[in-house]
């Protein structure tokens, strides 16, 4: 070994091919049967080997990487703020070795974002070589599926498309999200009388309907007697007039809320109505939820890991672009209970 390190001429001994075999092996290459590339893989990973990143810049030309999300302005930034600064953070650390990062931050909405894929579809796709983007609509998964049949290795973020139209993706599993908001709920109001009113969000995005879905399945499972309420939609325009109603004229015991601009706008109701005894669960963690946390009007925030999806999708797909690493399929990344006491580690 050199300098004590393995190197390919070793790992092709060891796996009795040629140099050649291992090295279209380790940087994903074509010409390789799938068992052997999984041998070759096997064996790179035993022996420790350190692909030479830098050295291999050298060799080929640029790679384009679009990331294509909501822009973090408005109600989108709640959420996305944390997705894009994960993303540029860990993008910054590449352009060293000739990736370069396309930044689309769109005006359209998450449920929207099939406009901005139809875009660069039409006009960049011999251009780029991986895609970044979220999926959480029928019409979405539609074009990343034209993407990954012209060979585009895309990585989605909080998406819930078809496992066979992206190379990796990275999100929180929701189901279990909704049923760990639903077993803290049920220990907080331990037979407090009152509704619980439950804000579902955007019925047409399937993160939405997972996480909702996994609330409601597991309070139900856990014997909590509380009357449910379900209240749909997206926002400030959708939900304000109803919660504003329900909050001043209804008895509540508590409210879970789904993603993070209905939790921002539940939170501005519960201070302007003065209203201090129900409990508040919302999604996300950011900055603006700060006084929130502060003044005992939020109680506890689902931390979906939001600056990490970002980080992780670039990891993965810069893996496979630079060295052929294939940790194709889902990751699932870590879900949390954020409160008073520590929020201020997890804020975007």
């Amino acid at each position: 070994m050199k300098n004590g390190r393995p190197t390919i001429k070793q790992i092709a001994e060891k796996t009795g091919v040629s140099i050649g075999t291992v090295h279209r092996a380790i940087y994903g290459k074509e010409g390789v049967g799938e068992e052997t590339r999984k041998r070759i893989l096997a064996e790179v990973e035993k022996m420790n080997f350190q692909i030479d990143a830098a050295a291999s810049s050298l060799k080929r030309k640029a790679i384009n990487i679009a990331v294509v999300l909501p822009k973090a302005k408005g109600e989108d930034q709640y959420y996305f703020r944390g997705i894009w600064k994960g993303i540029k953070e860990a993008a910054a650390e590449l352009e060293k070795y000739k990736f370069h990062f396309i930044y689309i931050e769109s005006e359209y909405r998450m449920d929207k974002i099939a406009l901005e894929l139809q875009t660069l579809y039409d006009t960049m796709l011999d251009d780029i070589n991986g895609l970044i983007t979220i999926s959480d609509t029928s019409e979405t998964n539609e074009w990343i599926a034209r993407f990954y049949k012209q060979g585009v290795i895309t990585v989605l973020i909080s998406s819930y498309g078809r496992s066979e139209n992206y190379f990796c993706s990275i999100k929180v599993d929701h189901k279990k999200a909704g049923k760990l908001a639903a077993e803290f709920l049920k220990t907080a109001i331990h037979k407090k009388e009152g509704r619980i009113l439950v804000l579902t969000g955007n019925a047409s995005l399937f993160s939405n309907q997972n996480y909702a879905g996994g609330f409601l399945e597991e309070i139900k499972n856990l014997g909590v007697e509380n009357e449910l309420l379900t209240i749909d939609g997206f926002g400030r325009e959708d939900i304000e007039g109803r919660m504003r109603q329900l909050l001043k004229e209804e008895q509540i015991a508590a409210v879970f809320c789904c993603n993070a601009r209905n939790t921002y706008v539940l939170c501005q109701l519960a201070e302007e109505l003065k209203i201090r005894d129900v409990l508040l669960m919302g999604t996300d963690v950011f900055l603006e939820l700060q006084p929130y946390f502060e003044s005992d009007i939020l109680t506890v925030c689902i931390y979906q890991s939001n600056k990490e999806q970002g980080k992780r999708a670039v990891e993965v797909l810069y893996q496979y672009l630079s060295t052929g690493s294939r940790n194709q399929g889902q990751e699932f990344v870590p879900i949390g209970l954020v409160m008073k006491g520590n929020y201020e580690y997890y804020i975007n």
